[in-house]
């Protein structure tokens, strides 16, 4: 045994610095420092020198994917049976999506240099200078981190509600701030009356997946002009996570704070159930969606922890606009509305309606067209799902009911991806993905429109269910209480999100994420 240069893993090493001072991956120094230890031992042994050969391999490709910001493969294995249902198409899709060939063709110059300057240069000299240039870079990004502190709003917050970020912050560590922004929110529950005492009004939410304003910005859609003909627009509302059912929990669970991932999934009072309170007050309430609610078991998720009951879904009548990137087919939301808005008959009963839309899913085909990669669809499709929203705003306007109706994203599309993520995975709540256009709009005979009302403090679900409760209070649909009053003291809240084993917030206007338990890690926001 003896000490060698690397050979050709030199150029392994010369890659990963080259990435990581793009900011393309991370860089674990003294799990690298190891590996290039362990490569440096040359073993005279054939034997011995064939085995460290196969385990310098596994040990490379390991290393390479941990100081990448892919997910870590415990959590690939959880979505197997999901990665299953994709269609070939999608699958392709997908993949090309990963492969960039800027990158690769960067890749091969790299190599062909090394091929050419490998009898002149000595690269395991090199590779020793790029480990001190990493831990410099690592250390200066270090210097500019700034002390933790979880960001706060400076829009009115209720009284009643805790100061999130004591004058002790500064020296909390961001693990025990995230443990407070819990405990604050924990305190926060609305209070809906006993009755029903002003004028009756339904509640309408559309649910929709993959909205985020990231998205309509990367398609040339301006939010404000998007929901010019509403009342209410909040521009940073915080979906809090970026999957699908966590998401329509949270929503369901509106009436009390947010609550961690984990406790997502944990029984809760009813009183923190939206839909429970509304039912308790009168109101009929329904769901409805344009799917069957099959994949990662939507349908039993809000059952289960949204505390609504789902009917058996009957989709004979419709004919399919859409096809899933599971090959499932997807209807019309203006034909699944407009057929809910039929059943409700003309009771005077108030009700209250969550309607879950999937029609801007990634991998969506639209049905009669040729396959088309999803991306470039999703205009057409946004197009088509607020063209539908329209017609059904129209139709409940000809009603002549009182209606409050809130059309709130599930998460945004990631059209555009970044460093850490390719367009399409959401596996990291990043901000542009968990900021999502929310709008509210009254509709009535005697309501006084006095125009779009933007709210750029950052809001999330508590807030939707203060303003259904504050509009209530006022009596709002008598049309003698200007519209702008549900706003007064509605409740802001910091920017905080999560998936399974990742959380993102805000350190100081600058958001940071935490992988599994590990360190906080500066989000790159460019």
């Amino acid at each position: 045994m003896r000490l060698s240069g690397l050979g050709f893993w030199n150029l392994y090493f010369l890659v990963k610095f080259v990435l990581y001072s793009r900011g393309d991956i991370s860089f674990d120094l003294f799990a690298n420092l190891a590996f290039f230890a362990f490569l440096a031992i040359s073993f005279q042994h054939i034997w011995l020198a064939r085995i460290k050969q196969i385990l310098s391999v596994v040990i490379g490709v390991a290393l390479l994917y941990h100081d990448s910001w892919l997910p870590p493969i415990s959590r690939l294995t959880k979505q197997a049976g999901n990665v299953q249902d994709f269609s070939i198409g999608y699958f392709f899709e997908i993949t090309s999506r990963v492969i960039s060939f800027d990158l690769i063709f960067a890749l091969f110059a790299l190599v062909v240099f090394y091929w050419f300057t490998v009898k002149w240069l000595r690269y395991t000299s090199i590779s020793i200078i790029g480990f001190l240039y990493a831990y410099w870079l690592g250390g200066a990004a270090a210097d500019n981190e700034v002390t933790p502190q979880v960001a706060t709003n400076s829009h009115v917050v209720q009284k009643q509600v805790p100061v999130l970020v004591s004058d002790t912050a500064a020296q909390k560590t961001p693990d025990q701030q995230l443990q407070d922004f819990y405990q604050q929110q924990n305190l926060l529950q609305s209070q809906f009356p006993n009755a029903f005492n002003g004028q009756p009004f339904d509640v309408v939410v559309l649910n929709i997946c993959s909205l985020a304003t990231a998205d309509l910005n990367a398609i040339g859609v301006e939010p404000r002009n998007l929901f010019a003909d509403f009342d209410i627009l909040f521009s940073q509302f915080n979906s809090a996570t970026s999957y699908s059912g966590p998401a329509a929990i949270r929503l369901l669970r509106a009436s009390c704070g947010q609550t961690s991932q984990e406790q997502l999934f944990k029984p809760v009072d009813e009183q923190c159930q939206l839909f429970t309170n509304l039912a308790e007050l009168g109101y009929k309430t329904s769901v409805a969606l344009n799917h069957d609610g099959h994949f990662d078991d939507f349908i039993g998720l809000i059952r289960q922890y949204g505390g609504v009951s789902v009917p058996k879904l009957d989709f004979s009548q419709f004919s399919a606009a859409q096809y899933g990137f599971d090959g499932k087919p997807i209807y019309s939301d203006a034909d699944i509305l407009t057929n809910w808005l039929k059943k409700q008959g003309s009771s005077e009963q108030p009700r209250a309606l969550y309607y879950n839309t999937i029609s801007l899913h990634d991998g969506n085909q639209i049905a009669g067209r040729e396959r088309m990669n999803s991306l470039a669809s999703y205009p057409l499709r946004q197009q088509r799902l607020f063209s539908d929203i329209d017609k059904f705003i129209t139709e409940l306007e000809a009603q002549g009911r009182n209606v409050l109706l809130v059309v709130v994203p599930e998460h945004g599309a990631a059209l555009q991806g970044d460093k850490l993520q390719f367009s399409g995975l959401r596996e990291i709540p990043s901000p542009s993905i968990v900021s999502v256009p929310t709008a509210v709009k009254f509709i009535g005979p005697d309501i006084k429109h006095n125009g779009l009302n933007v709210v750029d403090e950052t809001m999330s679900y508590f807030s939707l269910s203060e303003l259904i409760n504050n509009t209530m209070k006022l009596d709002l649909f008598t049309g003698t209480v200007p519209i702008n009053r549900v706003l007064d003291n509605l409740p802001t809240s910091a920017k905080v999100a999560e998936n399974q084993d990742t959380v993102m917030m805000y350190i100081k206007g600058q958001p940071y994420i935490q992988l599994d338990g590990g360190e906080w890690t500066k989000y790159p926001t460019n």
